[in-house]
């Protein structure tokens, strides 16, 4: 008799070889724990043993995906172009790391460009330069300042295989990989609401609404506090500093849209003398390192950086091979309490 796990393991192998198609999701480890009447720890055994052998690739927080078999016997190599903003810092290299490392399941290469994303001249440029060099597809992190390339709006006009990654642009319609934005306001402004009697909040972004990350964390947060919540669009550091006064008689709690800029803010109300979070509660959004070691440490909402990357690398296989995909996909976040925000 062969193990339970070696039986899914045939039954999952036959179906690669014979049903399933690069791109596709195979049932989850529950799923096949119901199927064949076992535990869920010897379905996900036979799973990574096909991890292992490069047939299938996992994507935290969207599933189990069958890998692209014939790269084992192809030599030639696509390139898909990748433009982040700051690849070098955490989130930058976390993306590139899941973006690069799901392609290379299905044969293609990354060609990854760090530029300024604000300014439409540069990105004409870069995308120019990629396409000189026979890219087949592109994996974006945009901006606003996407709309204004005449390149980019003709490759969109052209349907040239593109994939928005971290966040999408309201009114373009573009294959786009996210995390749950919305989920993660909620949870914040719902904590501080059951959890700290919280009923008037700022929520304080460098860039626009219009950029779905920004907009739907917003959203998300004021119906989690169901209280008074202000928004505040910075132009600049300084405009901050000089709001401070005001905030601290009128707000009770900040939410930052994302680490940096949190940590930014904290600074700057700690040299005004208002104390974190005695005077002011403080969240963010993230999870990045350093949220662990801001004084006080920050409560913010983890987001999978490199489980997004991962997302777009597939998302852009598969429409490479012609599949249907969802104009949006969510990957899962969750909240994570420190002491800014008053806990313990």
């Amino acid at each position: 008799m062969k193990p339970q796990y070696q039986i899914i393991e045939d039954y999952l192998r036959k179906k690669i070889m014979e049903t399933y198609s690069p791109g596709d999701k195979i049932p989850s480890e529950n799923e096949l724990a119901k199927m064949f009447g076992v535990s869920r720890l010897t379905a996900r055994k036979a799973i990574e043993k096909l991890v292992n052998e490069g047939l299938v690739v996992r994507i935290q927080g969207l599933g189990t995906f069958v890998a692209d078999v014939s790269r084992h016997l192809e030599s030639r190599v696509r390139y898909v172009g990748i433009l982040i903003q700051d690849k070098f810092d955490e989130r930058g290299w976390s993306l590139l790391a899941g973006i690069e490392r799901t392609l290379e399941e299905f044969n293609l290469k990354g060609l990854a460009v760090d530029l300024d994303l604000t300014n439409s001249r540069k990105i004409s440029e870069r995308l120019r330069s990629l396409l000189r060099q026979g890219i087949v597809g592109l994996i974006i992190s945009p901006t606003d300042a996407l709309l204004k390339s005449r390149v980019f709006e003709d490759l969109v006009k052209r349907s040239f295989p593109i994939v928005f990654v971290d966040r999408r642009i309201e009114g373009l319609e573009v294959v786009t990989v996210e995390s749950n934005n919305y989920q993660g306001g909620f949870l914040l402004g719902k904590h501080l609401r059951k959890d700290h009697k919280i009923h008037k909040a700022l929520f304080i972004a460098e860039e626009p609404m219009s950029l779905s990350s920004v907009r739907e964390r917003f959203e998300g947060f004021k119906r989690g506090l169901r209280g008074e919540v202000k928004s505040l669009i910075l132009k600049s550091l300084y405009e901050f500093k000089e709001a401070i006064p005001l905030i601290r008689k009128e707000i009770e709690a900040i939410f930052f849209c994302h680490d940096l800029l949190a940590v930014h803010g904290m600074t700057m109300l700690m040299h005004k003398g208002v104390l974190i979070p005695e005077d002011l509660k403080v969240v963010s959004f993230d999870d990045r390192e350093v949220a662990k070691y801001t004084f006080p440490p920050l409560t913010t909402v983890k987001q999978d950086f490199e489980a997004l990357g991962e997302g777009a690398a597939l998302m852009i296989a598969k429409m490479l091979m012609k599949e249907k995909v969802p104009v949006i996909e969510q990957v899962p976040v969750r909240l994570v309490v420190r002491k800014s925000c008053g806990c313990d």
